[in-house]
């Protein structure tokens, strides 16, 4: 991918849900094209990972709902890289539930995580990013941002509220050097939100098992696959890169056309 896009020499960069996934897709290719990278999540997910999918990386507890965590991971990070210069917002969290069936308590666990914790983490790593003068936000919403799908009106409240922050906040410090922009994915069955759908799937009903449900979700998309993590994390390093600097406030849809039609 670097003989694709222009990368900035030096880049450092704090990936949020950087345990696995979409995070830790994004932290890998990051560092592949150069970049120091330090990764965050929930101190319990980065104690479930691999040992050898960690040991590349600084690693940084972060409860992403909670003012004081995101300020001390943001000060570990600038200090464990020498400053700061690019963010990935993957941290997330997902249910499949009937409106007259969210409790409220799970209704505010989705947006604080998927909403708060994006706004929580731009606001703290945001100075940092201006005095870099290349700074770059990468925030990861989903095609729920895009659309209203049944049983995810959570979801899809808190990943249509990613879409608009990131088009206020790149207006907002645009002349401060600092580009911000979105990914929207659907779902992305490696990751374990997306295992996570599966399973959620074959209890509603939509299939017998996670082939059925992958081989029928692969069928809707125009594009007639279901899509990967490198996918995604293509579209955030061209983000990222110098390729893309007349790019911000923008939202790319990674869905194999499902919006088209």
């Amino acid at each position: 991918m670097d003989d694709v896009f222009s990368f900035a020499s030096g880049r450092k960069a704090l990936v949020t849900g950087g345990a696995g996934g979409i995070g830790l897709g994004a932290a890998r290719a990051l560092r592949a094209v150069g970049a120091s990278v330090v990764i965050a999540d929930l101190a319990a997910s980065l104690d479930r990972m691999d040992a050898a999918a960690r040991a590349p990386f600084p690693a940084v507890a972060v409860d992403v709902t909670d003012d004081a965590s995101v300020a001390a991971a943001v000060v570990k990070a600038v200090e464990t890289l020498g400053g700061l210069d690019t963010l990935v917002n993957s941290a997330g969290v997902f249910q499949f539930r009937r409106l007259e069936e969210i409790a409220t308590d799970e209704w505010d666990r989705i947006l604080d995580v998927n909403l708060k914790g994006t706004f929580l983490m731009m606001r703290e790593a945001m100075p940092h990013l201006k005095a870099s003068k290349r700074g770059r936000v990468v925030n990861i919403s989903s095609d729920a941002g895009k659309r209203g799908f049944p049983l995810l009106a959570a979801y899809c409240a808190s990943k249509f509220g990613v879409v608009g922050l990131t088009q206020a906040i790149g207006a907002e410090v645009a002349a401060d050097g600092v580009r911000v922009n979105a990914v929207c994915p659907g779902t992305i069955a490696q990751t374990g939100m997306g295992q996570l759908v599966i399973e959620q799937k074959i209890s509603l009903g939509y299939g017998k098992d996670a082939e059925e449900v992958v081989r029928r979700g692969a069928e809707s998309f125009p594009l007639q696959r279901v899509g990967t993590v490198d996918d995604v994390v293509a579209a955030i390093l061209f983000l990222v890169s110098e390729s893309s600097n007349w790019i911000t406030g923008e939202s790319i849809n990674i869905d194999g056309g499902s919006l088209a039609g």
